[in-house]
């Protein structure tokens, strides 16, 4: 005798859409080149910024760090909600995990504008730069897309790591305009809304502690001066 419910069931996942899951996708590398344009560069000194100078930029082509960079891709590709392979936040990974993933992406870093100031509080100031990307399928073992974005980071006070966290925003900013080509989703598939919930949650997480950590710099201070 037929059960009727099991065969319903059957029929349902039969008529069902075949979905392919999502590919998977990596940063391989990271290339500061200052040598295939001029970089527009001016700098400012002390907690005026007075006495602005032009910034001789040394003409190279150079591997940047991974590590810092990778964490930035990481972070912004998952809040897109795509699935990423990453080894600077993995204490157990192997070297086989180093470019392991369906797609690996390159980048190569062109600054166009640097306007920056630097006293014995720090950096400050922005920066414009230009990222060509590069997207190789490690099935066909070619790269099939090749795509440019522009990105601008800025910090409005001085902090002894500002020069980086300048850097870092205006790679974000490129990163973010990256996830939003159409050529990325064709490849790598539609975002998994799980993957982007657990990214946003930690990315909220990450917000919080860090306020909460300024909040105690400013309150110790606060303290200090009283005294």
């Amino acid at each position: 005798m037929i059960d009727i419910r099991k065969a319903a069931l059957a029929a349902l996942i039969l008529a069902a859409p075949a979905t392919a899951s999502a590919a998977t996708v990596q940063l391989s590398k990271v290339l500061l080149d200052t040598e295939s344009k001029p970089v527009a560069g001016r700098l400012k000194g002390g907690t005026l910024c007075v006495f602005p100078s032009d910034i001789n930029v040394p003409k190279v082509k150079k591997t940047e760090e991974y590590e810092r960079n990778d964490v930035l891709f990481t972070d912004r590709l998952k809040l897109a909600g795509y699935r990423v392979v990453t080894t600077s936040q993995d204490l157990f990974a192997s070297a086989n995990a180093a470019n392991s993933a369906d797609y690996l992406i390159g980048a190569t870093i062109r600054p166009e504008t640097m306007n920056l100031c630097s006293s014995v509080n720090g950096w400050k100031g922005e920066m414009i730069i230009e990222v060509e990307w590069q997207v190789y399928d490690r099935v066909a073992q070619k790269v099939v897309e090749t795509l440019t974005t522009t990105g601008r980071g800025d910090l409005l006070k001085f902090n002894a790591d500002g020069y980086n966290q300048i850097w870092n925003a205006a790679f974000r900013e490129n990163l973010g305009h990256l996830v939003e080509q159409a050529a990325i989703r064709q490849h790598l598939g539609e975002p998994d809304a799980k993957i982007m919930a657990d990214a946003q949650a930690a990315a909220a997480e990450k917000a919080a502690a860090e306020a909460a950590a300024i909040a105690a710099a400013e309150a110790a201070k606060q303290a200090k001066r009283k005294r």
